[in-house]
């Protein structure tokens, strides 16, 4: 698609995750916006054609945001896709992390750990304890060229990272909390050779882990500690 929207799903959120992590990047917009048909339509409440109108609210009674769920494929489904409702892109899966991750990793030099010799990979390490690493989707309506590559196993990647137990907060529902979080949904474990012990990066998603997310470490194997 020419110009990228919510409509490209997964896709649309794996770059605007990729613009959070990049710490060369001076200035970041996040768009938090509402789905549509036409470019004429207007926000959720508001009929096409109407000059003065109250949009409703993209909060429930509860409090709770009424939004689009955090697509998982690419692009959308019509029915997901053409739906005059709250889309709040600002408020999928990761951003919030990605937020903090940006706070403590913009501006740091970046070095390139390689693709693990496969197209559509990517890995960097910003200083000395901040990492990403991304694997490319697929879209069948707008094809990129990689076709499906499947996910990403981290394990043997020379990260450089301290040894020990990482959040990829690139995959939380809120923000990192140092010290309050002791499990996480994506985790990734750093030998003392700085090499990936375990950890892996989901088709057409991003994985970023640094200082700040560090868990409360486990007890290793033998072999492991040998590392």
């Amino acid at each position: 698609q020419e110009v990228a929207t919510y409509k490209n799903g997964l896709e649309f959120h794996q770059q605007q995750k990729f613009f959070l992590a990049l710490p060369t990047l001076e200035r970041v917009s996040l768009w938090g916006g509402f789905g549509w048909k036409s470019i004429d339509d207007g926000p959720p409440g508001c009929q096409a054609g109407e000059e003065l109108c109250t949009p409703s609210s993209p909060f429930g009674a509860d409090g709770a945001a009424n939004c689009m769920a955090t697509p998982t494929q690419s692009p959308l489904p019509s029915e997901s896709s053409d739906q005059n409702s709250w889309v709040c892109e600002h408020r999928w899966h990761g951003v919030a992390g990605l937020v903090a991750f940006r706070k403590a990793c913009r501006g740091r030099a970046v070095t390139n750990l390689g693709n693990g010799g496969v197209d559509g990979r990517l890995a960097f390490r910003a200083g000395d304890d901040c990492m990403v690493a991304l694997v490319r989707g697929s879209n069948w309506k707008w094809p990129q060229g990689f076709g499906s590559l499947g996910d990403w196993n981290l394990q043997g990647l020379l990260v450089g990272l301290p040894a020990g137990r990482y959040c990829n907060v690139a995959a939380l529902s809120s923000k990192f909390v140092a010290g309050a979080v002791m499990e996480c949904p994506s985790e990734v474990l750093v030998g003392g050779d700085g090499a990936v012990l375990s950890g892996s990066v989901p088709e057409g998603d991003l994985l970023a882990i640094y200082g700040g997310s560090r868990l409360p470490d486990r007890r290793l194997r033998s072999d492991q500690r040998r590392r």
